[in-house]
């Protein structure tokens, strides 16, 4: 026998997308958390239950209408189970959403003692934080009541270090667990083994900030007896692409855009680019950041500039005695502070030449 579940964590609904400085584009974010979550339900519909690991939601403050949306998403697999451990950022309190609110028949939300839910061929344990730091050691507490069925455990925790109920591979090949479905570290682990036990991290469903790119989703598991496999299903609106783009030898901003496009995967999705190298000109970030389509863009200039600041001092305009005074200080202040310096400069009188040009 096989049994096959939807595993996802994190998915931080509600979050607000403070790194967003257009506060529509938040909004609009918050909904797609929604949105996607909506997406993984759908998928839940072709398996035999839907697991959420923890951090459920971004706090303790949950609006209302995202608890209305998740009663008609549970609502719509009536015939699977749905279990959920409480996380870090959403524990299981007296007056925490999980115990106030009604999410239907079919959902089980684990409480802050270890426990079982035991069907005919499977059991599934799960306990849930009950504070946002709840540093109890959880793991060593399970035990497997029915090694003969398949088992699998629903829990929040760190594998990678100490607090967070932190957890040590020792411990999970000691569990006689069949699976741990984890959650807490928001990049996906893929499939990992300690023992005879299975266990992984999904990472969340949407990126929230740039520290969590590139393509997000789920894991769809089917879990037997001493076998255990896993793929990775994409569920994200939007990625968030972080790229660093070396514009060297670039003489215009056609040709920045060139050098950028290799990286570009659409405009659906919220970018940072970093421009790295060495420029020929000032390169005004706002004007590249115009050029390139998207839901967000973000451009920062790290390049060295690539003129020959010799020859530039020789002219007569505001770049050359610009230049021609700062060479006389060149000695006064460290490499890396002369080449801001000289790229900040050049870049405040070009972008005045462009202002007096309009």
């Amino acid at each position: 026998m096989m049994y096959h579940i939807i595993h996802t964590a994190d998915l931080h609904l509600d979050a607000p997308f403070s790194g967003l400085a257009d506060g529509k584009k938040a909004t609009m974010r918050q909904e797609e958390l929604r949105t996607s979550f909506a997406r993984i339900v759908f998928c839940a519909k072709n398996a035999d239950a839907l697991v959420i690991s923890g951090d459920l939601f971004e706090g303790a403050q949950v609006s209302r209408t995202t608890l209305e949306f998740l009663k008609k998403q549970f609502a719509e697999i009536p015939d699977k189970k749905v279990f959920i451990c409480a996380g870090n950022h959403d524990p299981l309190t007296e007056k925490s959403a999980y115990r106030t609110f009604d999410f239907g028949e079919n959902v089980h939300i684990f409480g802050t003692e270890p426990e079982c839910v035991e069907t005919d061929d499977v059991d599934f344990y799960g306990v849930s934080f009950q504070t946002g730091n709840d540093d109890r050691v959880l793991l060593p507490e399970f035990s497997v009541k029915h090694p003969e069925k398949i088992n699998i455990l629903v829990m929040h925790g760190n594998l990678a270090g100490e607090g967070y109920n932190p957890i040590k591979p020792s411990d999970i090949a000691e569990s006689g667990m069949d699976y741990i479905a984890l959650g807490h570290i928001h990049k996906g682990s893929g499939l990992l083994k300690s023992g005879m036990t299975h266990y992984a991290y999904p990472g969340c469903h949407e990126g929230r900030g740039f520290d969590e790119t590139g393509e997000k989703g789920v894991l769809s598991v089917e879990i037997g007896k001493g076998i255990v496999s896993a793929s990775f299903v994409p569920m994200q609106e939007r990625m968030y692409i972080e790229e660093y783009i070396d514009i060297s030898g670039a003489e215009s901003y056609d040709d920045i855009m060139e050098k950028i496009r290799p990286f570009y995967l659409g405009n659906q999705h919220v970018y940072r680019l970093i421009l790295s190298g060495e420029a020929s000109f000032p390169v005004a970030t706002e004007i590249v950041a115009e050029k390139v389509e998207a839901f967000s863009v973000e451009v920062r200039d790290e390049t060295k500039p690539a003129a020959d600041l010799e020859q530039l001092k020789q002219e007569f305009s505001l770049k050359g005695l610009f230049v021609k005074y700062a060479l006389e200080e060149k000695e006064t202040v460290s490499p890396e502070l002369f080449d801001a310096a000289i790229k900040a400069g050049l870049s405040f009188i070009e972008k005045e030449e462009r202002n007096e040009n309009r």
